[in-house]
């Protein structure tokens, strides 16, 4: 995450894509730790083979592709950040084109997307202030509803609700309100989730 961090400070285009176009503001870049992966095959690779990870380790991080490079490149990145405030996987957005829009951290022993509510270690003071909790359906759109203030804002990895979900929002409170997207997967989302 810190490596990551490092790289969107030194990288004068991204900085503009992510102050200007995503519009966000240094406190939120901060507070949300984002950074950068940079497009190089195994500049993430290379950086942890000199801190003395291994290629074993770096695979059961979810950090590398099915070649051995980095799983992610070029793109934005937003870490998962669990409970206690570790980093436990990342968001990932392109910056520019390319497919797929978003790429998120596989399934790993820390990482489970049916279990992780994106942000809830932020959210959890303004949760318990409002009385309730508002769930959307991207991780961006919690990160942008923070920065203009509303901070009982979180997501689900995509938009599928898991009974895990459920049980980690009610030790916060029993008032779960849904602001998925309008489209029809958003709306399919908003139905399974009510029932």
């Amino acid at each position: 995450c810190k490596y990551y961090q490092v790289c969107l400070a030194k990288n004068k285009p991204v900085c503009e894509y992510v102050f200007y176009k995503r519009n966000l503001n240094r406190g939120t870049v901060g507070e949300f730790r984002i950074g950068y992966a940079p497009k190089s095959g195994k500049i993430l690779v290379n950086f942890l083979k000199k801190k003395g990870f291994t290629e074993k380790e770096m695979a059961e991080a979810g950090l590398l592709n099915q070649y051995g490079g980095d799983l992610f490149r070029g793109r934005m990145m937003v870490p998962f950040i669990d409970t206690t405030g570790q980093v436990i996987g990342f968001t990932a957005r392109i910056v520019g084109q390319g497919e797929p829009k978003y790429l998120n951290t596989p399934q790993t022993l820390l990482y489970d997307k049916g279990r992780h509510i994106f942000a809830l270690s932020q959210a959890k003071q303004a949760i318990r202030q409002a009385g309730f909790i508002v769930m959307v359906e991207g991780n961006l759109d919690v990160v942008s509803s923070h920065q203009v203030g509303i901070k009982n804002v979180v997501a689900t990895a995509g938009t599928a609700m898991t009974e895990q979900h459920i049980r980690a929002v009610k030790r916060l409170t029993g008032d779960v309100r849904l602001a998925y997207d309008g489209d029809k997967a958003g709306v399919a989302a908003t139905e399974r989730a009510i029932t």
